[in-house]
C-alpha cells in the first residue's frame, strides 16, 4: 500500500529542489548581468574603445544607461546617450527589459519557496532535497562547460532564437552601434561568471546538506 505521507514529502521535495536550482541560477545571472566592474574590466581587455568613437568614460556612460534601463519600473523611452538607434534596436532593448522582469518574478518566487523549504526541512528533519538540487545543478553545470567548449558562438545564437521570436537581436553596427560596445567575448565572461557563482553555490549547498545529515 502506498504510503501517502512518504509520497507526499518525495513530492514536496522534488519541488524544493527545483526552486532551489531556479533561485541559485536567477540569483547568478541577475547579479552577472548588473556586475559593472565586469564590463568595466572588459573595456580594456577586450578593447572596445578600438571599435567606436566613443571614449572610455562615454562607453561607461552607454553600459551604465543600459542597465539602469532594463532594471527600471518606470516606463521611460529607449534612448541611448551619444549613440542613434534604429526602430528594431529599440524594440529589442524592450523586449530584453521584458525578459529582466521575467527574470525577477522568477527570482522572487524561487526565493520565497526556497526559504519554505528550509523551514520546512528543518522543522521535519528533511533535507534530501538540497543533495538532490546539488546534483542536478552539477550536471546542468557539466553540460553546459561542455557547450562552451564544443561551440560557444553557436550556444549563443540558439540561446537568442530560445528568447526572442524575431531577429532583431541582430544588430547593425550601422544602425545601432551600440552592439559594437557589447562584443561576444564580453558575453562569454558573463557566462563563465554566472557558471563559476552556481558552482559556488551549489558547494555552499553541498557542505550545508553534509552537515546537516551528519547532524540528525
Amino acid at each position: 500500500m502506498i504510503d501517502i505521507s512518504k509520497l507526499f514529502k518525495s513530492l514536496l521535495q522534488i519541488l524544493f529542489s527545483i526552486s532551489l536550482f531556479l533561485f541559485i541560477l536567477t540569483l547568478s545571472i541577475k547579479f552577472t548581468l548588473n556586475f559593472r566592474p565586469l564590463y568595466y574590466f572588459d573595456i580594456n581587455y577586450l578593447h572596445i574603445e578600438k571599435y567606436t568613437s566613443l571614449g572610455k568614460n562615454e562607453i561607461k556612460s552607454v553600459y551604465d544607461y543600459l542597465i539602469y534601463y532594463v532594471n527600471t519600473t518606470r516606463p521611460i523611452e529607449f534612448k541611448i546617450p551619444f549613440l542613434p538607434s534604429s526602430v528594431e534596436g529599440m524594440t529589442h532593448f524592450v523586449e530584453v527589459k521584458k525578459l529582466f522582469f521575467k527574470l525577477n518574478f522568477i527570482l522572487l518566487f524561487s526565493m520565497l519557496l526556497t526559504a519554505s523549504s528550509m523551514y520546512f526541512g528543518f522543522k521535519n528533519k528533511i533535507f534530501l532535497f538540497l543533495k538532490w538540487c546539488s546534483n542536478f545543478t552539477f550536471s546542468i553545470c557539466s553540460l553546459l562547460l561542455a557547450a562552451f567548449y564544443w561551440n560557444f558562438d553557436r550556444l549563443f545564437t540558439y540561446f537568442h532564437e530560445l528568447l526572442f521570436n524575431n531577429n532583431y537581436w541582430l544588430l547593425d553596427p550601422k544602425t545601432d552601434p551600440v552592439i559594437s560596445l557589447l562584443p561576444e567575448e564580453y558575453f562569454l565572461h558573463c557566462a563563465i561568471l554566472i557558471l563559476l557563482l552556481i558552482v559556488f553555490l551549489n558547494i555552499v549547498i553541498r557542505i550545508l546538506y553534509i552537515k546537516l545529515r551528519d547532524d540528525k
